[in-house]
């Protein structure tokens, strides 16, 4: 059968950061018993997303944690609450709306 689409060109993909270690704190939450099978988990990083400033921000879901790297490359713990948040959205107005 003729395939009409062009054939998909392949991306090497780079890592460019990880997690700083201060960070990673691997063991076992009441998110990964019920989403990991009970399994130790050090992250699960979700909603990334820019703010004018050129800061990414972004959630950690099983530890409760809002994070944001500044355009220099440093990564900042925002917040840490008793939650699960699960996405995350900056509005045009600079406030950030966090889903959980």
């Amino acid at each position: 059968m003729l395939n009409p689409f062009k054939q998909p060109e392949l991306i090497r993909a780079e890592r460019f950061m990880s997690m700083p270690k201060k960070f990673r704190d691997r063991r076992c939450t009441a998110w990964s018993d019920s989403n990991r099978q009970g399994a130790e988990v050090e992250c699960f990083l979700e909603g990334p997303a820019f703010d004018r400033d050129g800061n990414l921000w972004f959630v950690d879901i099983p530890f409760g944690r809002v994070f944001r790297i500044t355009a220099r490359g440093e990564w900042e713990l925002a917040v840490q609450y008793d939650g699960w948040p699960n996405g995350l959205k900056i509005h045009k107005d600079g406030r950030i709306f966090i889903a959980d």
